[in-house]
């Protein structure tokens, strides 16, 4: 089942994967089956090539969450009443945006009167959309990190145990998901909004040798077993191609059709070797390290007009997080 496998990275490079690395340590203290060493190891050895659009194609870079959390406000959106501020800019942290609370408005009186029932409290530390981070300034967040400072743009991952099982390559034992953050999403003026999590998913087996990859793509994706139609670098990590403005993920550059207008992939563009800056995330309740920002369940970016246009929920409270959603049904 793995010769055509190996076959492939003969072809992106000039060797086949070397042998598993051994695990030295057990520790495992997002208690998710996969000891948090081998879950660092995982990344190192798969971790994709993320090809970015050229300058002259995309404004918009990525960041990492540090950098974004000092330029911005906590806010409450409150329909037909004025927002509620809760934390003011330079103040938001990865320690506090998980544990502020308020309360809705009732706004049918004209006096925007605050509730006060148990059932008009809101958590950020919960699935509440109504709390969202603002920029001080649009024009300096928006771009992002700049592709001379690429050393600072960082991923996020989690590694689970897999139940994914290719028709071709056999079962995989462990799934890396691998997510990347951009201050806004330039994709078309409908669609457009603040703020953009994406990512890629590479599931591998159990002896560490690529089974499929899951490219996500507007909230759904698509799924290659094939490993002659991906690229690879350094023999192990495969390519992504981050598409112009919407920031979806494809396995070759070109033009590949969206929702509402085709999606535009590029060569030429920042190259961006994500196994070199990451942080583990962990997993929901067993957050990892200084990751405390991951447990904030509210909207990244502004409220829009409609949720197409309003920044989306964290990583954690994605529905692709469980990676059995990208699962073939």
């Amino acid at each position: 089942m793995r010769t055509g496998i190996a076959a492939v990275f003969l072809i992106g490079c000039a060797t086949t994967p070397s042998s598993p690395p051994d695990v030295t340590d057990p520790t495992d203290d997002d208690e998710d089956g996969v000891p948090d060493q081998l879950e660092a190891q995982i990344m190192e050895r798969f971790g994709p090539e993320l090809r970015l659009a050229p300058d002259s194609e995309d404004w918009t870079r990525p960041a990492n969450v540090e950098w974004y959390l000092s330029r911005v406000a906590m806010r409450f959106d409150q329909a037909g009443c004025p927002d509620d501020d809760i934390l003011d800019t330079g103040k938001v942290t990865a320690d506090n945006i998980h544990t502020q609370k308020n309360f809705t408005k009732e706004s049918g009186s004209g006096l925007c009167r605050r509730n006060d029932g148990a059932a008009d409290e809101r958590f950020s530390n919960k699935k509440h959309l109504e709390f969202f981070l603002q920029p001080a300034d649009d024009a300096a967040v928006h771009a992002g990190i700049p592709p001379s400072r690429s050393s600072e743009w960082r991923t996020y991952i989690q590694v689970r145990k897999s139940g994914y099982v290719s028709p071709t390559n056999g079962p995989a034992a462990y799934d890396l998901q691998v997510w990347y953050f951009f201050p806004y999403n330039d994709n078309i003026a409908s669609a457009n909004h603040e703020a953009d999590w994406e990512h890629l998913t590479i599931s591998v087996s159990d002896d560490l040798e690529l089974v499929s990859v899951f490219f996500a793509t507007h909230g759904d994706g698509h799924r290659i077993d094939d490993p002659t139609q991906l690229q690879f670098v350094e023999d192990t990590h495969v390519v992504g191609y981050i598409a112009d403005g919407s920031h979806a993920t494809y396995e070759k550059a070109g033009d590949h059709p969206g929702p509402v207008v085709d999606d535009h992939a590029y060569e030429g563009g920042p190259t961006w070797h994500s196994w070199k800056n990451f942080a583990n995330l962990g997993q929901v309740g067993k957050v990892l390290g200084d990751q405390t920002w991951a447990r904030y369940g509210g909207r990244w970016g502004e409220v829009g007009a409609t949720d197409t246009t309003s920044g989306p929920p964290g990583p954690m409270f994605n529905g692709k997080w469980d990676t059995k959603n990208e699962y073939p049904k």
